[in-house]
């Protein structure tokens, strides 16, 4: 009888049919790694796996392969993919009857021949890969399981594998037996059944009796103290991920033996944490070991040394810790898992640092020594900092400098470099630079202003005030009732924030609110210089939403005709003057020597620090305390002392961001003036309508693009909406003031119907940006259309002073230029989407920083 007269067994197809569905799982399993993991929120799909779990058992499958980008479990995965693919192909040709032009073939041959053939191929795919899944433990000295204790290394990985090969050589003999022409007897087939398997039993029992040897006692104690403390680690401080992955290390990589490192790692995410109490063991002897435990005593926490020298071995800096009894010390020989469970167990460790792992250390540490450390503190949610080995380490030190304060203390103002484990000398030397180009005071003037902030914060907040620091600092606030301009002699009197409610209409707790917001914006615009100076009385007085001067002056300011005092004083003057978009490089003359001139400077908020520096120290300089909700009295109250210093014969000076008259209010204050007597001079200066775009690159006028500008504002007076122009196409649109009320404005332009516009709606493709800073090195322009330039900032942090320009001049001079927009060809919508398109990539916005290197170039040198 041929063999091909009996059709395979049934349980055969049962076999295929059960393991495509098994292995097309388990392929999943590796390809959605981590999402399938413990955690991931796929890993009920794989509840089964995740009862162990597996990817602790073989970490070929856990997170460390994950990591360290081991190709060989998805490669796996991929041919469990083609065995899946061959098993339903031996289904259909094992069930189906080959078409013929015969008669009804008999029952005998009522399948494919080669049907086999093609089961033995997916299950000989099986064995090779399974045999070479035990090969590859086998010869890295079962790297990925060894850690295993005895009953996890049988019951969990040996068990299960071995029934998948003795399975799939049972199917193949079957399978074998029916396709061979040379086995031409049943007898001979059923020898094969037992014989294969025999085999393949035989070679992989060496394998196993391999790590059978193996001294398991470590893993064992190790996986039971593990499992005890799950419970309590996880209220272990830590800064460490769910991950294993490194966050970053502070010096170079160097080779470690058979430890394979990587430099390529996940983006750091620099934390400030604070051990104080908490249980630190450096492990090492020599002086860096020394350094490490005094930054940690400096932060509070309690610090253990370990290595296994003897005390008088150490190194000089750290018997003198130990002497002077700021840190302890121990003496040990661990080298399990079990060791350095019961060291960090008996210790209550919270943090792992480990330095004798530097080259040229002395008694270097070994690798496997370095794993074993690593294994356990991750395992255990404990950070570890492993000296020249990133790979290794889930914690960083980076460089870094703390500044002096105020009476020669530490300041709470820390600077810190990391180069993510490419170069701690870089690092030392990038933060030096740093170091240098701050002033030497400002440490002072952060600590003032944490003082200024805990005297706003006096009294104990809401949920609503702690979220008041999460509103951006231009955003629209509702304004203070002040008196107006046009009401002289009016009795009503200027806000104090110890107004009672009665007289301010403000409750304690809106007044407390302003009250943040107003360090907020001290914070963002006052000098670095002016911050470190205030002193502990004037820190009380810059919180007052008003004060004339620093003396005892009257609580009660109104808005009056005042006497011009002819035949008392000498009669002063009064300048205003434009500071130009932000650079004292672009200061004009007049205005440069006007600063140098005056006697009192009432300077408004959002005039750059770098322009103030230019004054005198000699002379009496007043910012405005210009908060949201309180532009209005900000104002009244800089005219009344811009008005008083004038009559005592002061060369008074009011600096104003931009130009005077550009939406600066000068207009308001020339009248002002001269109704009490003043005729003021106004000085020009270079307006961010202009320049802002300029300096950025964009033309705010370029024929074949925009043949007109409009300027316009995005709040009008007392806060409130102006109406806003319609859309011409060969118009560009500049708004300042606006990106406070970005949602607002961009309803307003592109909404089909909308009383805020006169005129025709924009399209919602329409190039916008939002230029911030301009003229500063740290300038910036996010570029993005009308419909999406919202979305675009909320993943952007904020750099106010901002302004907004609208239309096709945004882009024209991108790249090789685009400036034939007004032309016929590209007057349809389809022509301009492209356009847009084009210029940002098919992203959803983008943006440029910084300077232009001439422009740096030009502005340095002044």
């Amino acid at each position: 009888m041929q063999i091909l007269d009996k059709r395979p067994p049934i349980w055969v197809s049962w076999w295929m049919a059960f393991s495509a569905v098994v292995v097309t799982w388990d392929a999943a399993y590796c390809f959605y790694r981590p999402r399938s993991f413990v955690g991931g929120d796929l890993a009920w799909i794989w509840a089964p796996y995740n009862m162990v779990p597996y990817s602790l058992v073989d970490y070929l499958y856990g997170q460390p392969g994950l990591d360290s980008k081991q190709g060989f479990t998805n490669a796996q995965a991929l041919m469990n993919v083609i065995e899946v693919i061959l098993a339903i192909e031996y289904l259909y040709l094992r069930h189906t009857s080959p078409k013929t032009s015969t008669t009804t073939p008999s029952p005998a041959h009522r399948y494919h021949a080669h049907a086999p053939l093609v089961g033995f191929a997916g299950a000989l795919m099986t064995l090779s890969k399974t045999a070479l899944y035990f090969l590859q433990e086998y010869f890295c000295e079962w790297c990925m399981v060894g850690h295993n204790d005895r009953f996890t290394f049988w019951a969990v990985w040996v068990a299960t594998n071995s029934s998948l090969v003795l399975g799939v050589c049972q199917n193949s003999a079957s399978l074998l037996t029916h396709f061979s022409m040379i086995l031409a007897k049943m007898y001979y087939s059923r020898r094969t059944w037992v014989l294969l398997p025999l085999i393949v039993t035989i070679v992989l029992g060496r394998f196993i009796t391999q790590a059978l040897m193996r001294d398991t006692a470590d893993q064992i104690a190790y996986l039971e103290w593990s499992t005890s403390q799950k419970s309590s680690a996880n209220d272990t401080p830590s800064i460490s991920s769910t991950s294993p992955t490194p966050i970053d290390a502070e010096a170079d990589q160097v080779d470690l033996g058979e430890i394979s490192l990587s430099t390529s790692h996940p983006a750091a995410l620099p934390l400030t944490f604070h051990p104080k109490g908490l249980s630190v063991l450096v492990v090492g002897s020599n002086r860096l070991a020394a350094s490490r435990a005094s930054t940690f005593r400096e932060a509070g926490a309690i610090v253990t040394i370990a290595s296994h020298l003897a005390p008088s071995d150490l190194a000089s800096e750290i018997r003198q810790l130990i002497e002077s009894d700021q840190t302890s010390y121990k003496q040990i020989e661990a080298k399990s898992t079990k060791d350095w469970a019961s060291l960090l167990s008996s210790l209550e460790t919270s943090i792992v640092c480990v330095t004798d792992t530097m080259i040229g250390s002395q008694s270097r540490r070994s690798a496997a020594s370095v794993q074993t450390i690593y294994e356990t503190c991750t395992s255990l949610k404990i950070p570890i900092n492993i000296s020249d080995q990133p790979i290794y380490s889930t914690y960083t030190f980076p460089s870094i400098h703390r500044f002096i304060g105020q009476n020669g203390e530490p300041s709470n103002l820390q600077v810190a470099v990391t180069t993510n484990g490419q170069g701690c000398r870089l690092a030392g030397r990038i933060k030096r630079e740093i170091v240098s180009r701050l002033p030497s005071n400002i440490g002072a003037a952060v600590d003032n202003v944490g003082k200024l902030r805990a005297k706003a914060k006096a009294t104990k907040l809401s949920e609503e005030e702690t979220q008041a620091y999460e509103i951006p600092l231009n955003s629209p606030v509702e304004q203070l009732h002040t008196p107006s301009l046009s009401r002289v002699g009016s009795s009503d009197k200027l806000l104090f924030p110890h107004v009672t409610e009665g007289e301010s209409g403000l409750s304690e707790e809106e007044q407390q609110l302003r009250r943040m917001r107003w360090v907020q914006q001290m914070s963002e615009y006052y000098s670095f210089e002016n911050l470190a100076r205030l002193k502990e009385d004037e820190l009380d007085q810059a919180l007052a939403t008003w004060s004339l001067t620093s003396s005892s002056a009257s609580n009660e300011v109104s808005l009056r005709h005042h006497d011009n005092g002819v035949g008392r004083l000498k009669k002063g003057k009064i300048l205003l003057i434009g500071s130009g978009p932000g650079h004292p490089g672009l200061l004009t003359v007049a205005a440069h020597h006007a600063l140098k001139t005056a006697t009192l400077i009432l300077s408004d908020k959002l005039v750059p620090s770098e322009i103030l520096a230019l004054i005198p120290q000699s002379t009496k300089l007043h910012i405005a305390k210009k908060f949201p909700g309180n532009a209005e009295g900000a104002q009244n109250e800089m005219m009344e002392l811009a008005l008083a210093g004038a009559q005592k014969g002061e060369i008074v000076v009011r600096l104003k961001q931009g130009d005077p008259f550009v939406y600066g209010r000068g207009g308001e204050e020339v009248l002002y003036f001269r109704e009490n007597g003043f005729e003021s001079t106004v000085i020009p200066g270079i307006s961010s309508a202009l320049a802002a775009p300029l300096m950025m690159g964009i033309p705010v006028t370029q024929r074949g693009v925009a043949e007109s500008l409009v300027v316009c504002t995005g709040v009008g007076r007392q806060g409130k909406s102006v109406k806003l122009p319609g859309y011409i196409k060969s118009r560009s649109l500049i708004m300042l003031m606006g990106v406070a009320r970005i949602n607002q404005i961009i309803n307003t332009l592109i909404q089909l119907e909308n009383d805020g516009r006169d005129g025709k709606e924009y399209p919602e493709y329409l190039p916008i940006g939002i230029i911030e800073r301009a003229s500063s090195p740290d300038q910036r322009i996010i570029m993005s259309t009308l419909g999406k330039i919202e979305e675009s900032l909320k993943k952007l942090d904020e750099r106010p002073p901002g302004m907004i320009i609208v239309g096709w001049s945004v882009l024209c001079l991108e790249g090789k230029g685009k400036v034939d927009i007004l032309d016929n060809s590209n007057s349809d919508q389809g022509n301009e989407r492209m356009i847009v398109n084009d210029w940002l990539d098919g992203k959803e916005y983008k943006v440029k920083e910084g300077l232009q290197e001439g422009w740096r170039e030009i502005l340095d040198s002044i």
